[in-house]
């Protein structure tokens, strides 16, 4: 699948994401809380990992803050160096956050590491065979490489609907999602 340049791939889909109105934004947070939660709670995830929104991301902070009230225990990624897997740390609404690499914030250093069995991962595209485009770091697929050889996880990709793309350009070490979830609902892949 490498034919498709990523790099026009990803610059499409995040124009299409940038282009979802205020109204569309809002609604889709409140939806991604109650079918999260909702996920959640079927699973029974040991640790919920959620992403902080940057650059246009759905709002997933509504969220964080029902897993939170639910009592399920959450992380939020800490970006490590380049070609490292992205490790994942403690964190519930209130807990202090430190900047990261890119403009994300994360918890502190001192917070417990913790791997979490359900993700919910950000992407620039996805498409119907389960797999997404991020940023270009792969700091998820390695990140995701690594929990899979451990445990079974169930990784959803959180996006709008319009970042949907025919294909993904793959190449060997990118790692598929389970299901992706926008604002028409939760779509899982595979068998």
């Amino acid at each position: 699948m490498a034919s498709v340049d990523k790099t026009e791939v990803r610059a499409r889909a995040l124009a299409c994401r940038a282009a979802v109105g205020p109204t569309g934004r809002a609604s889709f947070a409140r939806l991604l809380a109650e079918a999260g939660l909702d996920l959640a709670r079927r699973r029974f995830p040991s640790a919920v990992s959620v992403f902080l929104p940057i650059r246009g991301e759905p709002d997933t902070r509504p969220l964080l803050d029902a897993l939170a009230g639910a009592g399920i225990r959450t992380a939020l990624p800490a970006t490590p160096p380049r070609g490292e897997p992205l490790r994942f740390r403690a964190w519930r609404p209130g807990d202090p956050l430190v900047p990261g690499r890119f403009g994300t914030a994360e918890p502190a250093p001192e917070a417990a590491e913790r791997d979490p069995d359900l993700l919910f991962v950000p992407l620039a595209a996805f498409d119907r065979r389960g797999f997404r485009l991020g940023y270009g770091a792969g700091f998820y697929d390695g990140a995701l490489a690594r929990l899979r050889a451990v445990r079974p996880v169930l990784a959803v990709g959180v996006a709008f609907a319009a970042q949907e793309v025919p294909a993904v350009p793959t190449e060997p070490h990118d790692q598929p999602l389970d299901a992706v979830l926008t604002e028409r609902g939760l779509t899982l892949f595979g068998d």
